[in-house]
């Protein structure tokens, strides 16, 4: 962690394949993966039916299974559709969730590059409604909802320690609103970093 403004950042999944369409970026250090494919029909060219699914696993040079899911043929490609499974170089579960149409869709378990997790829903690939985040070691984070892959309303971030970091009101994504930050126990407020936000920075002290 960089410092309390950095604290409730959203972090990039673990996950070790790209997204067909529509995503972000997978973080990891895979060099190179095997892409084993077994399909309910042979092939993606003209005569692979519509809607035809396949199972889709990936390995990494060791030959450890780092992604579990299965793909749909739409409109002349192969899409990520169903339940995914994202493993660590270790076989570790790492992150789990559902493809619609090659963009996450339902309740997502997640987790990120250090360590920490995630867990709550995506529509047509973009975060929506209550979401949390924990500690490495399972202490809350962060809370707060999504609106359009967006922070809105209030979000309240919390140290390793369980005390209380930060609240603060978001609209479309940045800090806007009355923006509360409290001290190392978790009690006093820190002046120099509080106030009144305007998208994103500081315009005005607490009152």
């Amino acid at each position: 962690m960089s410092g309390p403004a950095s604290d409730a950042l959203v972090r990039k999944k673990v996950t070790q394949a790209p997204h067909h369409r529509g995503g972000r970026p997978w973080a990891g250090s895979l060099v190179a993966v095997l892409l084993v494919v077994i399909a309910t029909a042979c092939g993606c060219g003209p005569s692979t039916a519509e809607g035809t699914t396949r199972d889709l696993e990936v390995k990494n040079r060791a030959g450890i299974v780092t992604v579990k899911g299965t793909e749909r043929f739409t409109d002349g490609e192969w899409l990520k559709h169903g339940a995914f499974t994202f493993y660590g170089d270790r076989g570790e579960v790492l992150t789990t969730g559902q493809y619609k149409d090659g963009l996450e869709s339902g309740t997502w378990t997640e987790t990120y590059e250090d360590r920490c997790t995630g867990r709550g829903a995506y529509v047509e690939g973009l975060r929506s409604g209550p979401w949390q985040t924990f500690h490495a070691k399972g202490m809350p984070q962060d809370s707060g909802e999504y609106k359009r892959g967006l922070r809105t309303g209030l979000w309240l971030s919390y140290r390793r320690d369980g005390t209380k970091l930060r609240e603060a009101e978001y609209r479309n994504g940045q800090e806007n609103g009355r923006v509360v930050y409290f001290g190392p126990q978790g009690r006093l407020v820190n002046h120099e970093l509080s106030g009144t936000y305007k998208d994103g920075e500081r315009k005005k002290p607490l009152q």
